[in-house]
């Protein structure tokens, strides 16, 4: 073979190896591992990214939206994809996505990704994409801004309840309250979006698929009521800037299960109802007298001489009186907020039986309402008290509460002695309505006993009527209550001129249906205690409560003149007093078959006439009697109550 011949055969051979090898590559790749190669061409080309899921609702306990996430966009743009820079930055700019100057260094950087808002509202997104295509940013050849579905998490109410609520921040990420609490319910579950990479490796943001869909969270009812909270609200802020306060709050209870009504705070986006602790002052002599009452170691006629309103400690330390009367019985005692006569009780029921009964009432302890940085207040165990440690007890010193437990503690004796743990969430509820979830009132244990309770809540009752707590008086209403002042240490030592505003109360005083606690945290102008701060806090929060809905009190405890202990109620038919089984007597026989007219009579002329009848009645305001629902005359229909308005006479 020639030279030549041989050199041929050579390049040929070698190119039949070569394409050989090529062909047992190909083959390899395409065939024996394609799909290896695949998921590697897949994992450089493409990408993943979440979709968010919309967040469910939080609703009050009337289904009213407190917070909700409305439709949103979150908006981003591709600077190699525009064309006029300046004019895309001219656009963006009157859009508020940023200033010119900014927008236009987004826009022209050596990116291919830069976002321009990560929460445009839905209306603002539609006028921004119908501009971005009249001007030919946006064409339909290329893209340079995109625009991927989000949320905008809202407050419908202008933040009311903003502390239990919480926040969401811009990520979704839940910080604090209900938003924290519930967000495994709320959050929902996203969806996935894929997106295509180019040969260098970078994102481009355009949508190839959406790879699975988001599901919506689930919403949460709370026992919030949004009328309650907001009014507490405003009337706190009132009083912090009349008095000069640094802060404090109103928590309202519903004490027959323990629903939280309104959590008001004060600074607002602090939860001082469960994280501050103060020392209650004479607001906390209730649980003091209820324990003696209940082990029958005093009695509300129980006689005490306060030697002159001075009760020397050992130590060489004084409690003394504020309103120094002498001789005085237990209910006078808590009429005029006896520091010495609650020294002497305390001492009576002794340092290990007051303790176990005081954690009884749930001090010492969490309530378990599921707010984050709750705390458990201070309640030292006996063997680290002094010898002044018990009587400064009994008067509400030397302990630290959170209005929360004082709240539930009130809320115990009102309802006839049992503690409650609070109920702030009712149920979890999906996009139809159906309940997933849900939670029933949960008793503690019982605390004291009823006869007990009504014991308390008519020595409470005078406090309104004549005591240290007539600030709180609401006419036509009886009202159970109690003032506070405590002191503020700094370094193991009171502090000259700091002091705690606290009143605390439920009504109707011996048929509770409402129990409100108001803390007002150093008050350093228009007066400091308890009756002249928070008292009036109280009173017009409930007074919004009774013209809002008349069935908070039953009929009978309307009366605009304070009856005296030893006079029976008026024998008036009313559901609330069947529902309780108590005995009634027995009402006198119709007269006829229409509502008669009680229009100028007084509540008390106007009772007698309904009750001959046998007709249930609501009443609210005081004076005579200037309208009644149904009319005179009208059908007779004895289901229903007849709702007296009352006022002055003309």
């Amino acid at each position: 073979m020639k030279p030549s011949q041989r050199k041929i055969v050579i390049i040929f051979v070698g190119f039949v190896v070569l394409l050989a090898i090529i062909i047992a590559r190909l083959f390899d790749v395409q065939i024996l591992d394609h799909d290896k190669y695949a998921a590697m061409a897949a994992d450089q080309q493409n990408s993943e990214s979440k979709i968010p899921a919309k967040r469910g609702t939080i609703y009050d306990r009337s289904l009213r939206p407190l917070a909700m996430t409305l439709p949103a966009y979150q908006v981003f743009a591709d600077p190699e994809m525009i064309g006029d820079a300046r004019k895309a930055a001219v656009l963006l700019a009157d859009f508020g996505l940023g200033d010119l100057k900014t927008l236009y260094v987004k826009l022209t950087k050596d990116s291919r990704f830069v976002w321009l808002d990560r929460r445009l509202g839905l209306e603002a997104s539609i006028r921004l994409r119908e501009e971005l295509e009249v001007r030919e940013i946006n064409t339909k050849k290329k893209n340079a801004v995109y625009f991927e579905p989000s949320g905008e998490r809202t407050c419908p109410l202008e933040g009311v309840a903003i502390n239990v609520l919480g926040h969401v921040s811009i990520d979704d990420e839940a910080l604090g309250g209900i938003e924290q609490k519930m967000d495994s319910e709320l959050r929902g579950k996203p969806g996935i979006r894929r997106f295509f990479r180019d040969a260098l490796g970078t994102k481009r943001p355009c949508v190839e698929a959406i790879v699975t869909t988001p599901v919506s969270g689930n919403s949460v009812v709370l026992t919030i009521d949004a009328d309650l909270q907001e009014v507490a609200e405003r009337e706190l802020d009132l009083a912090v800037e009349e008095h000069k306060a640094k802060g404090g709050c109103v928590v309202i209870i519903d004490p027959a299960c323990g629903d939280v009504l309104a959590l008001a705070s004060n600074p607002r986006n602090a939860n001082f109802p469960v994280t501050h602790v103060f020392e209650p002052g004479s607001a906390f002599k209730l649980c003091t007298m209820a324990t003696a009452l209940d082990l029958g170691k005093v009695d509300t006629t129980t006689i005490f001489d306060t030697h002159g309103g001075c009760l020397p400690l050992p130590g060489g330390q004084t409690i003394t009186d504020d309103h120094r009367r002498g001789v005085m019985d237990l209910r006078e005692a808590v009429q005029y907020s006896s520091n010495v006569v609650a020294a002497m009780v305390a001492m009576r029921i002794g340092e290990r039986t007051f303790y176990k009964s005081m954690h009884a009432f749930g001090f010492g302890l969490k309530t378990g309402i599921g707010l984050e940085g709750e705390s458990k207040g201070l309640l030292e165990e006996p063997k680290h008290w002094s010898p002044r440690s018990l009587p400064t007890m009994g008067m509400g010193q030397e302990i630290g509460v959170t209005a929360m437990q004082m709240a539930m503690a009130y809320a115990a004796v009102a309802n006839g002695g049992t503690l409650y743990q609070p109920r702030l969430v009712k149920a979890v509820i999906d996009d139809d309505g159906k309940v997933t979830r849900a939670w029933a009132p949960r008793a503690v244990r019982t605390v004291i006993k009823k006869d007990t309770c009504v014991k308390m809540a008519r020595m409470l009752r005078r406090v309104v009527e004549s005591g240290t707590g007539t600030q709180a008086k609401i006419n036509g209403v009886e009202i159970a209550g109690k003032t506070g002042t405590g002191q503020k240490a700094m370094n193991g030592i009171y502090a000259s001129g700091k002091f705690t505003a606290v009143f605390a109360g439920f009504l109707p005083a011996e048929r509770a249906n409402l129990v409100c606690v108001v803390v007002v945290d150093e008050p350093m102008a228009n007066g400091y205690y308890g009756g002249v701060v928070s008292a009036p806090v109280f009173k017009n929060v409930m007074e919004y409560a009774l013209k809002r809905d008349l069935t908070v009190l039953p009929a009978q405890c309307y009366n605009p003149k304070p009856r005296e202990e030893k006079q029976p109620a008026a024998k008036v038919v009313a559901d609330s007093r069947h529902k309780r089984g108590e005995d009634l007597e027995e009402p006198a026989q119709p007269e006829g078959s229409a509502y008669p007219s009680v229009i100028g009579l007084t509540l008390r002329d106007a009772s007698e006439v309904l009750a001959k009848s046998q007709i249930r009645w609501r009443a609210f305001g005081s004076g005579v009697v200037l309208e009644q629902r149904p009319g005179a005359l009208s059908p007779l229909d004895r289901a229903k109550l007849c709702n007296l308005v009352l006022g002055e006479a003309e």
